[in-house]
């Protein structure tokens, strides 16, 4: 018999209600509270304390961004720490690609066979046509971000823009990404 889930806290349910609501303070709030967690937890996974400050702004963004839609069945905080290991994991999984990438840039790579070559060409496409339906904008910050590697202060300073500018970019590019949608 699975532990039944306990009901959350009267500080989870004021918190929750007023992040839903966009109460600055209440977002205020959750950020003083959880930031330095956020911040420990994606550099034990990255080790790297750019990274871990990009996670902890992507977090928030994040949490802003779905405010109203956050439906929780545990606390406030392990739906928190959950998201800051996911996104330290994403991290983590981007870094590998960049470093086998840049290992094989330079050795062509036969594909197995030419259904592997039309798929391949295929979500080549569909990536492409993905990334070329976001604001140019968008779209050039996204690369900045993800295909160069550059941090968000370098791209902000870069592209004389404020940090929460490109966080708020790179969100909406992942979501439109995420959701496939045009």
């Amino acid at each position: 018999m699975a532990p039944a889930l306990s009901p959350l806290s009267h500080d989870d349910i004021y918190l929750l209600t007023g992040l839903a609501q966009g109460d600055a303070m209440v977002f205020r709030l959750i950020y003083q509270s959880y930031e330095r967690k956020i911040y420990n937890i994606a550099f034990f996974y990255t080790g790297s304390e750019e990274d871990a400050e990009d996670i902890v702004q992507d977090v928030f963004t994040s949490l802003w961004l779905r405010r109203e839609k956050i439906e929780l069945k545990g606390s406030l905080e392990n739906y928190i720490t959950r998201c800051a290991k996911y996104t330290a994991f994403f991290y983590l999984k981007m870094r590998q690609k960049k470093k086998h990438a840049t290992e094989n840039a330079a050795i062509p790579r036969p594909l197995d066979g030419p259904e592997e070559h039309i798929r391949y060409k295929d979500m080549q496409a569909y990536l492409h046509s993905l990334l070329q339906s976001l604001s140019h904008k968008t779209r050039e910050i996204f690369y900045l971000s993800r295909y160069n590697g550059l941090s968000y202060p370098e791209i902000a300073n870069r592209m004389d823009i404020s940090v929460k500018t490109v966080e708020y970019h790179v969100s909406l590019a992942l979501r439109k990404i995420a959701s496939g949608k045009f």
